[in-house]
């Protein structure tokens, strides 16, 4: 133990001095605020217009804008039209469309006041949370593969691993604080971004003002549980990407393996489940899939029938764990170490 905690003392120490963790985790508290602040502009532009309603094709040549452009839709703001300011509309314009436009800018209104109050809930505290880990989560497994491969696999291109493994670090204590360190990595960045989303929840919620209605401020256990989520989805990608590395000894493959499944996985699923009933069935066993519905998230690959349930995705993250980590050791113990390769 106190070998592994030596090893973990100087991972982390050569890991803080590289570029590439803080370029990764730079990127990834930017990603994690689209959703905060896209739901922030959103409500305001909502709550300024009210919303947006299309002038029929009909209605004349001249938009609110002027000109009819080609391929564009002119509106007007609904929130003009229930004030009765009918300025921003084609002078041609019949008092009968106006009537049936009056009539789509009440039926609108009163949806208005919920779709605010969604809104809201994406980015003030606690609903923010949620809402940034899923962007986190869904951009945070493809920079945990680029960390994961550049970590595991720089010492192989350098070809420094023989020699760190001659000084009398086992081999297995050495892979396992590699994996320790980026899974503590990973659950710190989710950490960092819970804070730049509270500050960020505090600057929004202080632009907007007074929330919408009647908002009521949504469970704080529902944010303790994203991020529980959250830090287990990059455990068996982690994994994955890990025992890649290890096999192809190389930073730059594992890298490219690790993204690349990212990617295929989820366009055969999309491709097979349309041409097979059953490859869905497939699909709920496969490992982005279950992390997808395992983090609530939504994975453009997704085949029909709502995808596997809590229990089933957690069942399955755990095996693909805990398969692809006996992989791993069981290579690293028993394979020859090889000089620098280069990548």
């Amino acid at each position: 133990m106190i070998n592994i905690a030596n090893l973990l003392r100087w991972e982390w120490f050569k890991l803080q001095r590289r570029w590439i963790p803080w370029i990764l985790l730079a990127l990834l508290l930017l990603f994690s605020q689209i959703s905060v602040w896209g739901s922030f502009f959103s409500y305001r532009s909502l709550e300024s217009t009210g919303g947006e309603i299309p002038l029929p094709s009909e209605a004349g040549s001249e938009g609110p804008f002027g000109a009819r452009s080609e391929g564009r839709i002119p509106t007007v703001a609904v929130n003009d039209l229930l004030a009765g300011d009918f300025s921003r509309l084609p002078p041609d314009m019949s008092p009968e469309v106006i009537a049936g436009l009056v009539a789509q800018a009440q039926q609108q209104a009163t949806q208005q006041q919920a779709q605010l109050q969604r809104l809201y809930d994406d980015f003030a505290m606690p609903g923010s949370i949620p809402n940034a880990l899923g962007t986190a989560q869904t951009f945070g497994l493809i920079l945990l593969a680029i960390l994961t491969a550049s970590v595991i696999g720089t010492e192989y291109g350098l070809g420094t691993l023989r020699s760190v493994l001659v000084r009398g670090t086992g081999r297995w204590p050495y892979l396992a604080v590699k994996f320790l360190t980026l899974a503590v990595t990973a659950a710190v960045a989710l950490l960092l971004v819970l804070g730049v989303t509270a500050l960020s929840s505090l600057i929004a919620t202080t632009l907007a003002g007074s929330p919408p209605g009647d908002w009521a401020s949504p469970s704080w256990a529902d944010a303790g549980v994203a991020l529980g989520k959250a830090c287990f989805s990059f455990i068996p990608y982690l994994a994955l990407t890990g025992f890649m590395t290890v096999l192809v000894r190389s930073s730059a493959a594992g890298m490219a393996i690790g993204l690349g499944y990212y990617f295929a996985e989820q366009i055969v699923v999309q491709l097979f489940s349309n041409f097979f009933d059953w490859f869905s069935t497939v699909a709920d066993y496969l490992l982005m899939q279950n992390i997808s519905a395992w983090a609530g998230g939504f994975s453009f690959g997704a085949g029909g029938g709502g995808g596997p349930g809590t229990l089933h995705s957690f069942l399955v993250l755990a095996v693909y764990t805990v398969a692809f980590g006996i992989a791993a050791f069981w290579l690293f113990q028993r394979r020859d170490i090889a000089g620098a390769s280069g990548g």
